[in-house]
């Protein structure tokens, strides 16, 4: 599964990342998780599983979903709170969920 987070610069995310990418191994979930700025995404957009968007950037959300919602399964964007306080057990778990639906 290739889990995607776009924020502005790309920068922003790079803690959440490496939390997320511990919390998918303790539950046994084999993931590539890595972050992008939202210019700088295609060279991975068309393998993304999960599009995560960054509540600073969450006004891109709709432009993604037009785009790209018939090849990517799930195209959410971060719950200000989980995302600020790096609680990536509410944000993968809900994204993981409605993967889990359309798989």
């Amino acid at each position: 599964m290739i889990i995607t987070l776009i924020c502005n610069l790309g920068m922003s995310t790079s803690v959440l990342v490496d939390k997320m990418k511990q919390y998918t191994k303790s539950k046994g979930i084999d993931a590539d998780i890595d972050a992008r700025a939202f210019q700088r995404v295609e060279d991975r957009i068309h393998q993304t599983d999960i599009l995560l968007i960054g509540p600073q950037v969450r006004y891109l959300a709709k432009k993604f979903q037009d785009q790209y919602g018939q090849e990517i399964p799930v195209i959410q964007t971060m719950d200000m709170s989980d995302y600020a306080l790096q609680r990536v057990d509410n944000i993968f778990d809900k994204a993981y969920a409605e993967y889990q639906t359309k798989k």
